[in-house]
């Protein structure tokens, strides 16, 4: 095992623009060690796709990991490790993927549509036409929006309830979150208990009273020989919460303050909406880019080499979509914004059989609160980054505020 003299991965970490130091790292040493943190980062855009393609070389089960150990007995979280999709065979995985397609008819894609641009324009409304004031569009808009639109498209009722489901959403997606804290995986296992028992009490009920909602899709879809128990449901409803709240949420931020750092591409975006479904590809590339911590987390199933690299069964892999998504050898330029760009091979919402289900979900609800916020952030508005607050998510510091001072 090959120890790096000095850990460009940990100064990306560090670094306020770390596109330059994530580049050496791709050139220099694409497959790194991290002493410090027991992993390999993988960073070259071919490497990520195969691995996240090939699951004898990077297993999406965490019990594969040589210093894994299971979760308290009893716990929810261990429920979940113990029957997460993850653990399943190719076979069971695709099965899970049709389930969960054919509940996705154009009638419910239709409705889905619909609860979004309902959702978004509830907490759009408040914020528009606001000259002079600041506006924090992350507490206002990016982050209530995602958790609200699953809550409504679970099946959850406006108002109270949805509040709560929300908190609990939230408090759940900590817990997805690696090297999180142990008082964060705590608050993930109290919120994942309540939310399992709620979900199953609906699913329950649905059985009896088919509605308007994707459990009741999820249980129109099923066979005869291939139906879903309770805990089934909870589970991808967990999942579904898992991939598409802090992701959406920290997503569109990223996508918006990135606009406001190129004025050029904001005004063609004002002057022309029908360009953002195009946009959001090139602006996820280059928003989720320059550092080398964002993606997901492999565990190698079996010893190999891999850039000159042994890399041993068990042992950890980060691959980088970060760094992926910036590699020259793909996407020609690529720390340069151009809303134009080719991004069919960006592999920010994962690659082959296992592209994120909710991708198409997400990219609405991004689309929608684009389109909003382009409305709210008028001509000669201004992010204050003076005012910018971060906050530590696993590996990596974030904003976690977005506070723009609206145009007089």
């Amino acid at each position: 095992m090959k120890e790096s003299g000095s850990d460009l991965f940990l100064a990306t970490l560090q670094a306020s623009d770390p596109s330059a130091l994530t580049h050496r790292l791709r050139r220099e040493e694409p497959v790194h060690w991290v002493p410090s943190l027991g992993f390999w980062v993988v960073t070259r855009h071919d490497d990520v796709k195969w691995l996240l393609d090939d699951e004898a070389y990077g297993s999406r089960d965490r019990s594969v990991w040589e210093q894994f150990e299971p979760r308290e007995a009893g716990t929810w979280l261990r429920w979940f490790d113990d029957n997460n999709f993850a653990r399943t065979d190719p076979a069971a995985h695709a099965k899970w993927r049709r389930r969960f397609v054919s509940a996705l008819t154009p009638r419910a894609v239709r409705r889905m549509d619909a609860q979004i641009r309902e959702v978004v324009e509830q907490y759009a409304a408040p914020l528009r036409n606001r000259p002079g004031e600041i506006i924090d569009l992350v507490t206002e808009l990016t982050n209530p929006i995602p958790n609200a639109v699953i809550s409504r498209v679970t099946g959850i009722s406006a108002g109270q309830d949805e509040i709560r489901f929300r908190e609990l959403a939230q408090g759940l997606i900590r817990g997805f979150i690696p090297f999180s804290s142990p008082e964060v995986m705590a608050m993930a296992e109290k919120c994942l208990g309540e939310m399992a028992e709620w979900v199953r009490r609906m699913a329950a009920a649905r059985r009896h009273d088919l509605g308007e909602d994707l459990i009741s899709d999820l249980l129109r879809a099923q066979a005869a020989d291939d139906s879903l128990d309770d805990d089934e449901i909870v589970m991808l409803i967990s999942l579904m919460i898992g991939a598409g709240s802090e992701t959406t949420s920290f997503g569109t931020m990223s996508m918006l303050q990135t606009l406001l750092e190129h004025p050029d591409a904001l005004d063609r975006l004002r002057r022309d909406r029908s360009l953002i479904p195009q946009a959001i590809g090139e602006l996820m590339r280059f928003a989720a880019g320059g550092g080398a911590a964002g993606g997901l987390l492999r565990w190698a199933g079996r010893d190999f080499e891999l850039r000159g690299q042994r890399i041993e069964k068990g042992q950890m892999l980060l691959l980088s979509f970060s760094a992926a998504n910036r590699d020259p050898e793909v996407f020609p330029d690529p720390d340069r914004l151009d809303l134009d760009r080719d991004t069919r091979e960006s592999l920010v919402f994962g690659h082959g059989t296992h592209y994120c289900l909710g991708a198409n979900l997400a990219k609405q609800e991004m689309g929608e609160m684009l389109d909003a916020a382009l409305d709210i952030v008028t001509p000669g508005s201004r992010l204050r980054t003076d005012l910018q607050e971060y906050r530590q998510l696993g590996l990596s510091s974030r904003p976690c505020t977005l506070p723009i001072e609206i145009a007089s």
